[in-house]
């Protein structure tokens, strides 16, 4: 998977999450519209909340002029953005953006076969194994619970 679009690890709302910069998909999804007015309408339309979907930051420029602002968005919203441009490109990023998720999930998995450099798949008798100890561990809980259970009266 080629790199499209950059994506950095942000602190939104105290959770490290990974966004993508706003002025960068813009570019990428060939937008005729001006940046500022393209995001502004993008978040009014769609609802989206800064600290929660999104980031503001104030970038100084080179020549000492009003700070630019850089819109940080989460993967979510980049996702959303990219679908509702209708266009090959904006497709072509959200697809971009879902396999990025599906890897940075993947490598959170504990044991994950793949950071192991195993083939990626599923051992059914270690799943029916796990299986049926969740089960025993369910059956004895509603037990435990139905011992627990004060007698009716009648």
């Amino acid at each position: 998977m080629s790199n499209l679009i950059n994506i950095e690890t942000k602190n939104i709302n105290g959770e490290l999450i990974q966004t993508v910069n706003t002025r960068d998909l813009h570019s990428f999804l060939e937008s005729k519209q001006e940046f500022a007015n393209w995001i502004k309408d993008r978040i009014q339309q769609y609802g989206f909340i800064e600290h929660q979907d999104f980031l503001i930051n104030l970038s100084k420029t080179p020549n000492g002029g009003r700070p630019a602002k850089e819109y940080h968005i989460s993967l979510d919203m980049a996702k959303e953005l990219s679908m509702v441009e209708r266009n090959e490109k904006g497709k072509q990023a959200r697809q971009y953006f879902i396999e990025c998720e599906r890897r940075i999930l993947q490598s959170q998995l504990p044991n994950n076969p793949t950071t192991l450099g195993l083939p990626n798949f599923i051992d059914p008798a270690e799943s029916a194994i796990a299986w049926a100890e969740q089960h025993k561990k369910v059956q004895l809980l509603g037990y435990r619970f139905n011992s627990l259970k004060p007698k009716s009266i009648v």
